[in-house]
């Protein structure tokens, strides 16, 4: 378990700092660094945030002790990541809990698909927010400056919420099974603004799983040889990001013009693959990709 936390001090006006304990378990060190910079970034001045790894906590201190008498005792907000794995160790449940009959506000931030409707008890009881989603993010700021004696100021919320790091693994099933997630090719239609059509392939992820995954962009297989026709941001529309986080239950789309792929025979791609954040990829059918695209220069013919 590590532990990032903000210092009580005295500033040069005479208030008393209030102090933000951030409660994370070691593999989520990297998104309380983030939480930690962004909060810096934005309240400047108003916190001071302190870092156990820079000598808050000396080699020999019972954390125990520590936490309990120097930190718990004194915060006024709480923010406990939550993951999938985190709300399963029960050193979340002490942290929270010691915070809580302290009199702190504990706010558990959800992460990496933990839903707020999922969490377990007592962190249930409490309301939760979701790094994921830019209305939270901008909720969590404002509380912590409210609390700071701060105004909030004018932010996009995105700026966090784009640095947030995946986890450097992933969850798996007891069989080491990879996350469910199902990619289809389809056609797909808009007008081209000229009383005509356009017709596209539609390149879908979907999380059929219980874990989020992090996904990159798509790239699609080229039949009998060892090459892969590469998606990137310039050549492709997308509905409304390809990339990122793909909770549980939600599908990402990709639009892709079959005319300004640069191959000889547009029958010999094959299938379409999602790769994640950590080299796993998720593919579809060769097959599929085949049928859509006969549609596609059928209709294209007419």
């Amino acid at each position: 378990m590590v532990f990032w936390e903000s210092k009580k001090t005295m500033s040069q006006t005479g208030k008393d700092k209030p102090i933000v304990f951030v409660s994370h378990v070691e593999e989520d060190a990297a998104v309380a660094s983030k939480i930690k910079k962004w909060l810096e970034d934005n309240l400047l001045e108003g916190v001071e945030v302190f870092v156990s790894s820079d000598g808050g906590i000396k080699a020999g201190d019972k954390w125990e002790e520590r936490i309990i008498e120097e930190k718990l005792k004194n915060c006024r907000i709480a923010l406990v990541v939550c993951t999938q794995t985190s709300v399963r160790q029960p050193w979340i449940n002490f942290e929270a809990g010691g915070a809580w009959v302290q009199g702190a506000r504990v706010i558990p931030l959800c992460y990496h698909g933990q839903r707020k409707d999922m969490l377990p008890r007592p962190l249930s009881s409490r309301q939760a927010l979701d790094l994921s989603e830019p209305d939270d993010v901008s909720e969590m700021l404002k509380i912590i400056a409210k609390e700071a004696g701060l105004r909030a100021p004018e932010i996009d919320p995105n700026v966090l919420i784009e640095r947030l790091p995946p986890r450097n693994y992933e969850e798996q099933d007891a069989n080491g099974k990879l996350p469910d997630i199902r990619v289809e090719v389809n056609l797909a239609m808009a007008p081209d603004g000229q009383g005509g059509v356009l017709r596209f392939l539609r390149l879908e992820a979907q999380n059929h799983d219980k874990n989020s995954v992090f996904l990159e962009f798509p790239s699609i297989a080229i039949q009998k040889r060892r090459e892969r026709l590469t998606i990137v941001r310039d050549s492709a529309f997308h509905l409304p990001v390809p990339t990122g986080e793909l909770k549980p239950g939600d599908s990402r789309s990709i639009l892709v013009d079959p005319s300004e792929i640069e191959i000889e025979n547009i029958e010999r791609l094959g299938e379409v693959i999602f790769p994640d954040k950590i080299g796993r990829e998720f593919k579809g059918s060769a097959e599929d990709t085949l049928k859509v695209i006969k549609v596609w220069k059928s209709a294209s013919q007419k």
